[in-house]
């Protein structure tokens, strides 16, 4: 997702812009008119873009760049985006960089909203919400099975907003806030073997160091099993992704294939190893893979939670990770972004344009996950309400997985699918899109 520090969103700013030696040069000359503008998206796109033998041969000046640009999109295109530096207008706003907070709106005794997660020293957690609370109106009006996303726009336009929890009125500010995507980490004992958990919300390179400490942590205590939540992860990082891998399965060498692109006449296939993905990270210092020697956890399989905001890098990970050990995947099918983007820009254009550029594929040549990952064992989470905490082992997802590492698989967990209006993630998962560089 988008998200940076100073308006709701971080990733995809963070990236250097796409330049290549044999692209076209398409620079305008003179006064920048709106014409020139819509030819320069439309020969980045004739060289970048997935789909670039639909696109039109002619430029409608009449457009402005948003609405050209969406004349150009093919109709199986679900993610490139366009967006002015400049403008904050142009960004997408999310729930939980501004207000703390990701919820879904499910059927229990009539609609109702339910609290999922909530950032530390947030003004929400500050007011005392937290996970598994329930709320029944936003901004004052009731929820409904059909009015969740358009209150939620709304929350999301305002300066401010509120929510009838038990009750009460909770007021809320409209923020820009970071997010600290290490929410929980752990290590206990499941008969004779000891178990690391990791709650990991966002591949986020800011926390690659801390990501390293705490396996090398696991290390140290001996785990040879690993849950790894990714229940609400909408992606980011590739590098940040790469090296979760690369810790998680001892198999992995820095030539092995992390992820193939495939992409249109104009830029073919490539094969990307870990080395290279490693190297690029969207901030800090290039990952070497040597480094992670005393950190590189030695296991046959991984456990990976997962729901429908499930996407992007998250969801390269668990393909990424399926040639080299056993994925056994739990809770609900993925959102299905199996697709990267470049970043291009100009200095004489005020806008950026990431158009889809590559499908994306395992080391094995698997991929084609446009529906999403169908988990291993089926499971909702709300159907065991109230939510626990996050990391609690009577979660029914980590239940499940607790239950085979036990050795009792067959053992019945809360399996049952719950009615779901809204999830406030999805808008986030739409757009976080993996940079392929």
């Amino acid at each position: 997702m988008l998200r940076t520090t100073t308006i709701a969103l971080v990733a995809l700013l963070f990236f250097a812009a796409c330049h290549k030696d044999d692209a076209p040069d398409v620079t305008p000359t003179g006064p920048v008119t709106q014409q020139e503008t819509n030819k320069w998206i439309l020969d980045s796109m004739r060289y970048f873009y997935l789909w670039n033998s639909t696109l039109p041969s002619t430029v409608d000046t009449t457009l402005s760049a948003t609405d050209y640009f969406a004349s150009l999109k093919n109709a199986e295109d679900r993610f490139s985006f366009l967006y002015k530096p400049s403008d904050n207008s142009t960004y997408p706003k999310y729930m939980l960089s501004r207000y703390g907070i990701l919820f879904s709106v499910i059927e229990q005794d009539g609609p109702k909203g339910v609290i999922q997660l909530v950032i530390p020293g947030s003004v929400a957690a500050l007011n005392g919400i937290k996970r598994g609370d329930y709320f029944t109106a936003i901004n004052g009006t009731p929820l409904t099975s059909s009015n969740a996303g358009e209150l939620t726009a709304a929350m999301l336009a305002g300066s401010f907003s509120t929510l009838t929890i038990n009750d009460a009125v909770i007021t809320l500010p409209a923020q820009s806030l970071g997010e600290n995507p290490i929410y929980q980490q752990d290590t206990f004992m499941v008969k004779d073997k000891i178990v690391a958990y990791l709650f990991y919300n966002y591949f986020n390179d800011t926390f690659n160091t801390a990501l390293q400490q705490i396996f090398q942590s696991f290390k140290t205590a001996g785990a040879s099993e690993l849950i790894l939540d990714l229940r609400y992860n909408p992606g980011g990082s590739v590098a940040a992704a790469a090296l979760v891998n690369a810790m998680i399965a001892p198999g992995i060498t820095e030539q092995s294939v992390f992820a193939k692109y495939s992409g249109n006449n104009h830029l073919g296939n490539r094969d990307v190893t870990y080395k290279s993905a490693l190297s690029v990270p969207e901030s800090g210092n290039p990952i070497s893979f040597s480094a992670l020697a005393d950190k590189r956890l030695s296991l046959s399989r991984v456990f990976i939670i997962t729901g429908e905001a499930t996407a992007s890098a998250a969801e390269l990970t668990i393909n990424s990770l399926k040639p080299y050990m056993q994925v056994i995947q739990i809770g609900e099918k993925t959102f299905g972004k199996d697709k990267g983007a470049v970043i291009i820009s100009d200095t004489r254009i005020p806008w950026t344009l990431m158009p889809i550029t590559y499908n994306l594929f395992n080391a094995k040549g698997t991929g084609g996950y446009t529906n999403g990952i169908s988990p291993d064992y089926t499971i909702d989470e709300m159907s065991a309400l109230p939510l626990k905490t996050v990391g609690d082992h009577t979660d029914p997802l980590i239940a499940k997985a607790i239950s085979i590492i036990d050795g009792n698989a067959k053992i019945s967990t809360h399996s049952g699918m719950v009615k779901h209006y809204y999830n406030s993630q999805i808008p986030a998962a739409q757009k976080e899109i993996i940079i392929c560089r």
